[in-house]
């Protein structure tokens, strides 16, 4: 697993992500496996964010989007 937290750029059809497309390549979104909020720490930003975790064609990918940074790459797992 690796943290990376990059911006990527985010297709979606129905409000779900359909392709991610990160460092040059465009990755189709196999399925959603799991999608959760979090919000920041107290003492932090409160920003809420709405995480995905995605099976797609690169492998598994865990992206987050928030109103402050936008859609954000958070873990790859190997």
């Amino acid at each position: 697993m690796k943290f990376l937290l990059e911006p990527i750029d985010v297709a979606q059809r129905n409000g779900l992500p359909t392709i991610i497309c990160w460092r040059g390549g465009a990755y189709d979104v196999e399925q959603v496996l799991d999608r959760w909020s979090a919000r920041g720490p107290w003492w932090g930003s409160d920003e809420q964010r709405r995480y995905l975790l995605l099976i797609t064609t690169s492998g598994v990918m865990e992206i987050f989007h928030s109103s402050i940074s936008g859609w954000m790459l958070s873990r790859i797992f190997d």
